[in-house]
């Protein structure tokens, strides 16, 4: 049996539906290999960006529309069958998965940290980069041998999902079925966000992510079988006292890729949402395709 997230999350978050066609298929997007970080990061925004340009523009067609009606006119069948179709273009809800190369990335508190220069020092002396970012949290890190999934979509497009509720019950209870329903391992949360493998030890899985105007970006990273020398050297998420683990180190006897991992996550997901159809993708054209953008990028600025 599962056990429950937390009192909090249980009581407040219900059942959650797509309100919209294209939330019922979740676009699962892989990118094999090893990332760069830095690529990754970049797509993922290029694809919040679209999100927020779309939400955006459907929010000035509803409006001009309404502003019509208020005025005595109609729109003719021909211009409301556009304006549908237009709308129904919405994006799909989409999970990227990687396995990065050696970074540790910092949230949102990390820019008044006084040790922040003398931390990246150590950081790059293990050979990791050091990456801020527009998430919540403190520092973590992503690599080799760590599943990195980053959610987004449209909070407003299901029904009762809270920002709350996509973290403790989309989010971190996506990891802990996963671990459950595939690896026969009982996970927790408490009040220090992420899944642990002991009450209050073992953290297995990290959570962070940033809204902006209900469209979701980042998410969990799971350990799978990284240098546990990259998560125990320093304290990660401002939590002294603790230590990470794996899945490798919990289930030895199981090889687990991080493709694999992500498929399932994508799936225990697809099923938290009540969204019917997952669709697993290649990320590797994205990929070549940022590549080239990065080059272009270099060649304007020589």
């Amino acid at each position: 049996m599962l056990p429950r997230i937390s009192t909090r999350a249980s009581s407040t978050c219900t059942k959650f539906h797509p309100l919209n066609e294209n939330y019922k298929r979740l676009r699962h997007i892989h990118f094999p290999g090893i990332t760069p970080f830095a690529k990754g990061e970049a797509i993922q925004q290029k694809m919040v960006a679209a999100n927020l340009d779309f939400k955006k523009m459907e929010a000035k067609i509803r409006k001009q529309s309404k502003d019509l009606m208020n005025q005595g006119f109609a729109l003719s069948d021909y211009e409301n069958k556009f304006l549908n179709q237009v709308l129904s273009m919405k994006p799909f809800p989409t999970i990227l998965t990687f396995e990065f190369d050696n970074v540790y990335t910092g949230g949102k508190q990390m820019k008044q940290n006084p040790q922040l220069a003398q931390n990246i020092k150590e950081y790059e002396a293990l050979g990791c980069q050091y990456h801020q970012l527009e998430r919540g949290g403190q520092v973590t890190w992503h690599g080799n041998g760590q599943l990195t999934a980053y959610l987004i979509l449209d909070l407003k497009q299901f029904t009762h999902l809270t920002v709350k509720c996509f973290v403790d019950a989309v989010l971190l209870r996506g990891v802990q079925n996963m671990l459950q329903k595939n690896y026969g391992l009982q996970s927790y949360v408490n009040e220090n966000p992420g899944v642990w493998m002991a009450p209050n030890d073992k953290k297995i899985a990290s959570v962070g992510c940033n809204i902006q105007r209900a469209i979701t970006s980042y998410g969990v990273g799971v350990n799978i079988d990284p240098d546990m020398k990259f998560l125990n050297t320093y304290t990660m998420c401002g939590l002294p006292g603790t230590r990470a683990t794996s899945l490798k180190e919990m289930r030895p006897d199981v090889r687990v890729s991080v493709k694999e991992a992500g498929d399932l996550f994508a799936k225990e997901v697809a099923k938290l949402l009540n969204i019917t159809t997952i669709e697993h993708m290649n990320g590797q054209d994205l990929l070549e395709g940022e590549t080239e953008n990065q080059a272009a990028k270099e060649d304007h600025a020589a």
